[in-house]
């Protein structure tokens, strides 16, 4: 004797057990004007990204140059030994328009705009970091050079209820992709009309 379980019965237990198994989301953040810091006591490995900017620049930590953005992707540079909560500042020299701009908040810029992205949802323990190297922000693409780190993670200040940065990017995590994935197929199912068997014609 077959036991059979109405369809609409099935796809709620389905998308019900979904929500219990599959982990509760977390946010990642990108955020214009972030700081970066180092997240453990430790190294911190720089890895260069690419560039897709027509005027060439380099990267800076202090007075050490890390990367110039006509080089070829895929190099580190171990940038030493960091207490954990030590915030990492870049300065951007553009070589065409002899143009520098900083990460971080907006006011260390001379023109009073963020011109960097922190990224902590680029890899596992890996924070990107992009920048625009364009006076005012320019086309605002934040790609002229990008570079992430091993050990860091974006710190995001709280001041008056908001963040410091001049902009947070919420997006979801692959699980929560896979709830409203989970979600999608239910109500697909549901509308799937059933042919009937051969006992029911």
């Amino acid at each position: 004797m077959k036991t059979r379980i109405p369809l609409k019965k099935l796809v709620f237990t389905l998308i019900g057990c979904g929500i219990f198994l599959i982990p509760t989301t977390s946010m990642a953040t990108s955020v214009l004007g972030g700081s970066l810091v180092v997240q453990n006591n430790g190294n911190v490995t720089a890895t260069f990204q690419g560039s897709n900017a027509g005027y060439i620049s380099s990267l800076y930590l202090g007075t050490t140059k890390i990367f110039q953005s006509n080089q070829k992707s895929g190099t580190t540079f171990n940038l030493g030994n960091f207490k954990a909560g030590k915030e990492l500042n870049f300065r951007l020299e553009v070589h065409n328009t002899k143009q520098t701009f900083y990460s971080g908040d907006a006011s260390r810029n001379v023109d009073g705009v963020a011109h960097a992205i922190v990224d902590d949802s680029f890899g596992n323990g890996e924070t990107l970091v992009s920048f625009e190297d364009l006076l005012g922000g320019g086309d605002k693409d934040y790609n002229d050079l990008l570079f992430s780190f091993s050990n860091t993670n974006t710190e995001i200040d709280i001041t008056d209820g908001g963040p410091s940065g001049d902009g947070l990017v919420q997006s979801p995590e692959p699980s929560t992709v896979i709830l409203f994935g989970s979600g999608i197929m239910g109500l697909a199912a549901w509308r799937w009309k059933k042919k009937p068997t051969h006992d029911e014609k």
